[in-house]
């Protein structure tokens, strides 16, 4: 849970290339905790992931030791500032009712351990299936497509299905309605565009007035995961394990996430979402477990949304590495894809049209 800062210990720097640095915190840390001696093994960092840094590592203490995963928002990260405890929040709720998320210990905002927002959670077996493949092949196997993707859809409508009101889960948005889940998401997104361009973008402008005029009332108000796609789950030999990557997490309207697992982005040519299902295969499943009424032209709109989303975040990736000083070329690499995604937009509203 959360914790105070370790005994006397001012405010630190974050630096995610010091390990040993993060080793000495993490095992001040963990010793405050446990009111134990801890060892801290094999501390690896992870180059997977674009937003928090990711730390793998083995914790012994009393006898027992478990592999754990420590996930840390740096300071000048294309998200920032972060905050650890939505998403924490959101695992310990969901891993309480059963559903495929790691099991989350310990958590912390006022960066006085790190110099940055963290959570620790169990270190979760299994190979992250991406959705980017040599020469537009298939990502999976028949056999394998099939399967992963019932699981896959059919995880997200348990998501959207959970009753979240009466959870810790209900803080993360005050006051959402069904009314208002699009509009919030789509003044949300822009102001973080405000934030992260100097640059006014025409196309994006536009894209925002479109969504704004055409936004939908929500069927039902649900915990929407953000970023719901192939490359943030893990799974083995067939078999989902857990969902990762819940920094977006809100209460919103679980269109938003069917609409994101079928942008272009996570499939490239192919004709299966997230190289999954297809449409029509997902809408039915999604739909028979949900109850809820979803057309294509809802999934266009939510498709096109999401573009406009990713969109943005190509403009904080850029600014990142250009304003704040984050030493990561990935970054610097979205901000060069910024004509490709406002072409994809484009594409994408008329679309929805």
């Amino acid at each position: 849970m959360s914790s105070p800062a370790v005994a006397g210990q001012d405010t630190p720097v974050f630096d995610p290339y010091d390990s040993d640095t993060v080793r000495a915190q993490l095992l001040a840390f963990l010793g405050e905790e446990t009111g134990a001696r801890v060892e801290v093994r094999n501390l690896t960092r992870f180059t997977v992931g674009f937003s928090w840094v990711t730390y793998g590592f083995r914790a012994a203490w009393n006898g027992q030791s478990r592999d754990l995963i420590l996930r840390i928002g740096p300071p000048r990260g294309i998200f920032a500032p972060y905050l650890a405890r939505p998403e924490f929040v959101t695992l310990k709720t969901l891993r309480q009712a059963g559903m495929k998320v790691p099991d989350v210990y310990w958590y912390d905002d006022s960066g006085r351990v790190f110099g940055a927002p963290f959570f620790i959670c169990e270190w979760v077996a299994g190979d992250v299936p991406i959705p980017w493949t040599e020469d537009g092949k298939p990502a999976f196997d028949e056999g394998a497509r099939r399967t992963l993707g019932a699981q896959f859809f059919d995880i997200l409508a348990d998501l959207h299905n959970f009753d979240w009101r009466t959870t810790e889960v209900a803080e993360l948005d005050a006051g959402v309605t069904p009314e208002t889940a699009a509009t919030g998401q789509i003044d949300a997104w822009v102001s973080r565009m405000r934030g992260w361009s100097e640059v006014r973008y025409p196309m994006l402008e536009w894209a925002a007035a479109w969504f704004h005029d055409h936004a939908p009332v929500a069927q039902r108000v649900s915990i929407v995961h953000g970023d719901f796609r192939i490359g943030n789950f893990l799974e083995t030999d067939g078999q989902i394990q857990a969902f990762l990557d819940w920094e977006l997490v809100h209460l919103g309207d679980p269109l938003e996430d069917l609409g994101w697992t079928c942008m272009r982005a996570w499939r490239g040519r192919s004709e299966y979402m997230c190289h999954l299902l297809t449409r029509d295969a997902l809408l039915e499943r999604y739909c028979a477990r949900t109850g809820l009424e979803v057309t294509l032209r809802d999934l266009a709109y939510w498709e096109a949304f999401g573009t406009f989303k990713l969109a943005i975040m190509h403009l904080a990736a850029f600014h990142c590495f250009e304003k704040r000083g984050f030493n990561d070329m990935r970054m610097a690499g979205m901000g060069a894809q910024i004509p490709r995604m406002l072409l994809q937009v484009e594409k994408a509203l008329e679309e929805a049209q």
